[in-house]
């Protein structure tokens, strides 16, 4: 029989419930109560068991890791606002469970599961039919701290450069309001690049979107406006913008509708090429 001591009941009862719902067991476990501050899970099954290392494993991603997050934050890093906590452990969440993209080659060196998965190999190995969880946190879990505050950089990092990307944003969509539109429609073909061609489907060149981008005017934002796609748009502040891409996810075509809301129609890729046959607006 296994027992895992707690200080805190309430602990000891999250990972009870974890056992017992998450991985649906049916076996006997039991929660009981020895001292003021002590509180033990036991159950018939071993630490080896799959299920009390993926329970416990759960535990300390799913619910422990924010405690440890958050007091980190507030006390290293001087994050106050429960808005910017919550948003930057919803960041860090997601980094842990590989969920964004151009993360992976960040954490591969550092990775939190792996890290946590051998620190409880090697504790495994020493068959304990009884230990403390705290104790275990205090000397065993040293180097998966210290791979946590990493992941924290990583997330404080990406909820700063989405608070300013929010900015720029917000500036841009505050300038497009302020112009008087120099065209009714445009059609945007997102395919292997990006093609703007006016209400008759002719191909704007290159050139002629050079000539339209205003670098002066934003050029004082913190992100690149590249001249020949979303420069030309905010120039022309066109009333209706028809999009046609296969990837609605693409950043560009995020950005456009972030910033041109009820303006743009998002269409299908075979959808202009249908409608230059039939030279539709």
């Amino acid at each position: 029989m296994l027992e895992i001591q707690f200080q805190s009941e309430k602990e000891a009862q999250k990972l009870w419930e974890i056992i017992n719902k998450t991985l649906k067991y049916t076996g006997t476990i039991k929660l009981e109560r020895r001292g003021e501050n002590e509180f033990y899970l036991m159950t018939e099954l071993t630490f080896n068991s799959p299920i009390v290392k993926k329970s416990l494993a759960d535990f300390i991603l799913q619910i422990k890791t924010d405690e440890w997050a958050t007091e980190i934050l507030i006390n290293q890093y001087y994050f106050r606002d429960e808005l910017e906590l919550r948003s930057i452990l919803e960041i860090l969440h997601s980094i842990i469970e590989e969920e964004r993209e151009g993360f992976t080659s960040l954490t591969k060196d550092i990775n939190l599961k792996d890290c946590l998965r051998d620190t409880m190999h090697d504790f495994i190995e020493e068959e304990l039919s009884r230990f403390s969880f705290d104790s275990y946190v205090t000397f065993r879990l040293k180097p998966f701290f210290n791979k946590l505050t990493k992941y924290i950089e990583l997330a404080i990092d990406e909820y700063k450069m989405e608070q300013d990307y929010q900015v720029f944003i917000d500036t841009l969509r505050n300038s497009v309001l302020e112009k008087k539109p120099k065209i009714q429609h445009i059609h945007v073909l997102i395919d292997l690049e990006i093609q703007f061609f006016d209400a008759d489907y002719r191909e704007i060149t290159q050139q002629e979107l050079m000539m339209l981008h205003e670098q002066r005017r934003y050029a004082d934002n913190p992100f690149y406006i590249d001249p020949y796609t979303l420069g030309p748009l905010l120039a022309l502040a066109p009333k209706n913008i028809y999009l046609y891409t296969g990837d609605r996810e693409q950043a560009i075509v995020r950005t456009i509708c972030n910033i041109f809301e009820e303006r743009v129609t998002l269409m299908e890729k075979e959808d202009f090429f249908l409608r230059v046959t039939q030279k539709q607006p």
